[in-house]
């Protein structure tokens, strides 16, 4: 069994990685539920491997605790050793625009933290917010660290076609996606602005035809999340950060529903591209003798809501790069966090290959029969058995692993940092 000692469990890891490291690089994630009932006996400490990707995927019924497992993660990431947190870097996409508080420590449940043997405390993000929507965080004092932008010239044609609904069929896509080539061929920068100019140069095409493609740019102007220069990957996952991107403000907003997907399908790529290239550069150290480092660490990336990024019965923008993390993303170092509580519309995929599935309280048969496709060999019941069984608190998940090929019930430890997810009340206090 995967033990350090007896008092410690460490899942996500081989026994071999064990014996070399013992619990280095682990997350402190919570404790082994030891009996039944509302307020069973915790066991020894559950520790969660950090030190190499994984495929996590998080499930549960709203408000029993996803987006709280989320961040006791995030907390652990931060408290790494300096030697292995600068080795890493983490991303996280926030839809609902919670993380935040991470910032903030908890004044709320000091005691029981304190019954942990825990101390609260503030954990050091950095949040970014398309620069459309700063001065609102500003104005209402919601700590973020700056603005996030996507690079025009980034884009491909496709991608802003699929932004504004549009495909080769359309008069309108066919033009855009002409322009936008152009532009990318002519190997110079380019932004909104330029593209517009492009648009009204182009002799060919009807005025109306046109006057409908710059509306649309236009639109994409004021959102303020694509620009000439764009935000440097780079700069976004410098080693040792924790990097919350709050995509929050694009949930409803009118013609803004591809936003999220193209900043998810965007990021997702070229962190892919970049690690697949510094992988061979930290392999051919290793073989000379030199140790494994590069200037791009490790990438974790964190997804809410991850059914909308990756869909079932649909496309997005994001799916096929997500799919690429999902299959072959382990080896350059692209380790992958997936919340959703719809599982049942998430792509099969991301259920099939994930090597640690945590799953809070679900009711839905349609939600659990999704996840049951992961009942492996060593499971003795079905998985709506397990939830039947588990405490209806929040913060009680099962957590299902590979390497150790155990399921495990576990109580998650309390954050250190504020919660922002809580349920929103007319209290005032």
């Amino acid at each position: 069994m995967a033990l350090v000692h007896e008092d410690e469990a460490i899942l996500g890891r081989s026994n071999e990685s064990i014996e070399k490291y013992g619990s280095q690089g682990t997350a402190f994630f919570g404790k082994v539920v030891m009996s039944s009932g509302q307020n069973p006996v915790l066991g020894r400490k559950v520790l969660i491997d950090l030190a190499e990707p994984h495929l996590i995927l998080i499930c549960g019924k709203r408000g029993y605790g996803k987006s709280y497992s989320m961040a006791v993660l995030m907390e652990e990431m931060a408290r790494l050793p300096f030697s292995i947190r600068q080795r890493l870097s983490v991303i996280v996409i926030d839809t609902v625009g919670i993380f935040w508080s991470l910032k903030i420590p908890d004044k709320k449940n000091v005691s029981e933290i304190g019954g942990w043997g825990l101390k609260p405390a503030s954990t050091g993000v950095r949040v970014f917010v398309p620069k459309g929507r700063l001065s609102f965080y500003q104005e209402h004092r919601i700590p973020v660290d700056g603005a996030f932008t996507l690079k025009a010239s980034e884009l491909e044609g496709m991608e802003w076609m699929t932004l504004f609904r549009l495909s080769w069929k359309d008069s309108e896509g066919v033009l855009l996606g002409k322009v936008v080539d152009e532009l990318k061929d002519s190997g110079k920068q380019f932004g909104i602005d330029e593209l517009i100019e492009a648009v009204r140069s182009e002799k060919k095409a009807p005025e109306k035809v046109k006057e409908a493609v710059i509306g649309r740019l236009l639109l994409a102007k004021q959102w303020g999340l694509i620009e000439k220069e764009g935000t440097s990957i780079p700069d976004l996952v410098k080693p040792g950060t924790i990097n919350v991107i709050d995509v929050s403000a694009y949930r409803q907003a009118i013609g803004m529903e591809g936003t999220r997907d193209l900043v998810v399908a965007i990021l997702g790529k070229k962190l892919f591209e970049q690690r697949m290239l510094y992988r061979k550069s930290e392999e051919s150290k290793l073989i000379a003798g030199e140790k494994r480092e590069s200037k791009m660490p490790l990438i974790w990336m964190f997804v809410d809501e991850a059914h909308m990024f990756m869909p079932k019965d649909e496309q997005s923008l994001s799916l096929q790069v997500l799919l690429e993390w999902v299959r072959v993303g382990r080896q350059p170092g692209l380790g992958l966090v997936l919340a959703t509580q719809r599982p049942n519309k998430l792509h099969p995929d991301a259920i099939s290959q994930c090597d640690l599935f945590i799953a809070h309280r679900m009711t839905s048969q349609m939600d659990i029969q999704a996840v049951s496709a992961l009942r492996p060999s060593y499971m003795y019941s079905d998985f709506d058995k397990y939830f039947h069984e588990m405490p209806r608190g929040r913060g009680f998940a099962l957590i299902l692993d590979d390497n150790t090929e155990k399921l495990w019930l576990v109580k998650v430890r309390p954050r250190l940092s504020w919660d922002a997810s809580v349920t929103a009340s007319a209290m005032p206090y």
